[in-house]
């Protein structure tokens, strides 16, 4: 992706959200406590299962910019799957560099995907145990994990790249036959699949929240 394309997609965050997400944050103010240290992991780790899907307010430079098109109240701004490794738990979640756009599928430990965020949400879909399995296995695979990083955030592309929440949505499509993104969010007469298409899903239960003022 080229730079042009990171200020289309600023440009459809502003046209959305309106004047509140003119601004880029900057990451958190000199003095405030990091999520982590306010609420510890081991504070609600306990009740995580696989398949979750755990939401972060990220500091980023353009996190401020995805929070105002994710819908609902313009809060969350990227979202990944929660998946228990040998070493603990992991988000696995598709993202892009802040200034090259350039990324795709990686998985993270759960301290690091929320070491610099600014607030954490989980949902649970509504979903068998069977199904949210599958969900994890398909996780694990290539095919999954290789998908770059969709810089134009569009759904007609056969899937050939995906941003974050497309890339929840499509996996548990996949995994299981359930669409958990529905309805969808709209841009003029495009569809898009916003943050909380999926944290506000009737498809999805609420499982924890923790949220830090995010300027």
């Amino acid at each position: 992706m080229r730079l042009t394309r990171l200020a289309a997609a600023a440009l459809l965050a502003i046209t959305i959200a309106g004047p509140a997400a003119t601004r880029v944050p900057s990451g958190a103010p000199a003095g405030t406590q990091a999520l982590l240290e306010v609420m510890p992991l081991a504070r609600f780790e306990a009740g995580l299962r696989d398949a979750d899907l755990v939401f972060r307010r990220g500091n980023g430079l353009w996190s401020g910019y995805f929070a105002g098109v994710s819908g609902g109240e313009g809060y969350f701004s990227h979202v990944g799957v929660l998946v228990r490794e040998a070493d603990g738990w992991h988000v696995v979640h598709t993202e892009a560099d802040d200034r090259t756009g350039i990324g795709g599928v990686r998985s993270d430990r759960l301290g690091d995907f929320l070491a610099e965020a600014r607030g954490v949400a989980v949902v649970r879909p509504q979903l068998s145990e069977a199904q949210l399995a599958a969900a994890v296995r398909l996780a694990a695979e290539p095919r999954w994990r290789d998908i770059p990083f969709d810089a134009s955030f569009r759904l007609d592309d056969g899937g050939a790249a995906m941003y974050c929440t497309e890339w929840v949505q499509a996996l548990v499509l996949a995994a299981t036959g359930e669409d958990i993104a529905r309805p969808r969010s709209r841009f003029g007469s495009r569809e898009i699949i916003s943050v909380d298409d999926l944290r506000l899903s009737a498809r999805v239960e609420p499982v924890f929240e923790h949220r830090l003022d995010p300027h």
